[in-house]
């Protein structure tokens, strides 16, 4: 499917052959022939059970072999609904709705600007049932950026957990009726390129300036529930552990309780649930090159799992109708 139909931005493969071993597979007017097999090479090992290691007719000498299956027409991207972490929470007892927001079916491929009025339809959408008791929302880098927004603009929001979100608006306007919070902005000169041909993007957004009364920052002392922030100090995809202290700063400088904020040494940009591989770096899909993430990976493993629990925890305290005791496991 992945070599023929357009729209498929990503494939596992678990275990497969790369050859056709069934029928002759079909599709505007290309057949791939099935790989002929040999059942002379069928083996019968110990306790009666059989090897059939050796029954595939052929030893896919190059991509001339016309039953292979011709991988290298696969479209790439690495661009996503990132739906396994809803289903593991959903798994947990919450109810679950992940939403993309652009490049994905029918939404725009890019966004040059954010309107929450689109994330306030979801959230309508998720209030209309009465097993749903309050409100949370999850997201990172930009996603999280997204859900402090709609935490301080949007009522009937609970919980937020900002995972390596900046707290500002980036390069982007994120607005909502009336509200509008200006682009932050960046300078494309301050990109580091590392010994190894990766770019550094961690000082691309522009400076601060005025930390928290900068007005390119999204005004979360409007969040009417506690906001949970996650952080990587090793993050490169811009310095979150410092945006997070300047949110922070700017709750309490309207005094209300300073949020949490759990800070990870040695963790990385991409902060995803417990046993998921490390991703120091891949492709950055708005500049369109390779870039650092970055991560040490036994500090990175342990952050993952220590995270996904006090994530767990703190939805079921602030939601309810949950775990009382949340687990570190998957």
């Amino acid at each position: 499917m992945a070599s023929f139909l357009k729209g498929i931005t990503a494939a596992v493969i678990i275990n497969g052959s790369m050859v056709n071993v069934g029928g002759a597979l079909h599709y505007q007017g290309k057949t791939l022939p099935p790989v002929v097999c040999n059942k002379t090479q069928i083996k019968v090992i110990n306790d009666g059970f059989i090897d059939i290691l050796g029954v595939l007719n052929t030893r896919l000498e190059g991509p001339d072999q016309k039953s292979l299956i011709p991988v290298e027409r696969a479209e790439s991207a690495f661009l996503f609904l990132a739906e396994y972490r809803a289903s593991l929470l959903a798994g947990h007892g919450f109810a679950i709705l992940a939403l993309a927001y652009y490049n994905f079916e029918n939404l725009p491929k890019k966004f040059n600007s954010i309107n929450v009025s689109y994330f306030e339809e979801a959230l309508c959408y998720m209030l209309q049932y009465s097993q749903v008791p309050g409100i949370g929302l999850l997201g990172i880098s930009v996603g999280a950026d997204i859900c402090l927004f709609m935490a301080s603009f949007l009522k009937n929001v609970s919980a937020t957990v900002s995972i390596n979100g900046s707290g500002f608006s980036g390069n982007k306007a994120i607005s909502y009726k009336e509200n509008y919070v200006l682009p932050w902005g960046c300078d494309p000169r301050r990109i580091k390129v590392s010994f190894s041909g990766l770019l550094d993007i961690v000082d691309l957004m522009n400076d601060s300036v005025g930390e928290c009364k900068n007005p390119s920052m999204i005004p979360v002392e409007k969040a009417q529930g506690p906001i949970l922030f996650i952080v990587g100090q090793d993050d490169h995809n811009w310095r979150s552990k410092s945006y997070a202290e300047i949110a922070s700063e700017r709750v309490q400088a309207h005094g209300k309780e300073k949020p949490q904020i759990i800070s990870y040494p040695g963790t990385g940009h991409y902060i995803e649930p417990p046993y998921f591989p490390c991703c120091p770096a891949s492709m950055n899909t708005l500049l369109k090159k390779p870039v650092i993430w970055s991560g040490e990976p036994r500090a990175h493993f342990k952050a993952q799992v220590d995270a996904w629990k006090q994530i767990l925890n703190f939805f079921c305290t602030h939601l309810g109708g949950a775990q009382k005791a949340a687990s570190p496991k998957l």
